[in-house]
């Protein structure tokens, strides 16, 4: 699965309902979950995007809450995601089009952007499991289990978002793994910036 497959895969899943109930709420794991991802209020990190058919690309990843994501994948790609507020753009270096634009909050990404975050009350999250020192959280449509799934994959000890699993309606999978997250650091909103962001593209390839 390429770059954009893997974001507009995330980007058309549809709304769901609560999956967790009162003693899901109870769960220790649970609790520390919520305090975690409801503590990165900003974040960056260096990212290796695996996908099906093995080829790899590599790329920053930044966060600034609430609502603010950005993908920025390295040369040859040089292609950009932006999540901000309610839209997420995609954009193409290569394609003289603007950005392809999807509701942020159609897709489990969104659940990292949120301010506060109760796992057992989002739309997206139908199944939390502990093993071999690790959390994962499954997200998915159970009406239409055909637009896939995502997986995301955190360390226990201590607690860390390590990487997630997209598996598209073919079975394919494209893998994300992070590298340690830096937090609590100062980033300018211009990153976020979809029409900041695609002024400059367009300057750029004026240039070439």
């Amino acid at each position: 699965m390429n770059r954009r497959k893997f974001i507009t895969t995330s980007a058309t899943f549809l709304a769901l309902v609560p999956a967790m109930g009162v003693m899901a709420q109870e769960n220790p794991l649970i609790g520390r979950l919520n305090a975690y991802l409801s503590s990165l209020t900003t974040a960056q990190a260096r990212f290796s995007q695996e996908n099906a058919d093995g080829t790899v690309i590599n790329g920053s990843f930044f966060l600034k809450k609430p609502g603010q994501m950005r993908f920025e994948y390295d040369s040859p790609s040089d292609s950009l995601v932006i999540a901000s507020g309610r839209t997420i753009a995609i954009f193409d270096a290569k394609s003289n089009a603007g950005p392809q634009r999807y509701p942020q909050n159609r897709t489990p990404l969104s659940l990292l952007s949120m301010a506060n975050i109760d796992v057992t009350n989002s739309v997206f999250v139908r199944r939390i499991e502990e093993r071999s020192g690790r959390s994962f959280i499954t997200l998915f449509d159970p009406e239409k289990p055909q637009n896939g799934s995502m997986v995301m994959i955190f360390d226990n000890d201590p607690m860390a978002l390590r990487e997630w699993i997209v598996v598209d309606r073919s079975g394919l999978e494209t893998q994300v793994y992070l590298e340690e997250l830096q937090t609590g650091i100062e980033l300018q909103n211009r990153l976020f910036n979809i029409s900041y962001n695609q002024r400059l593209l367009e300057r750029e390839r004026g240039d070439e």
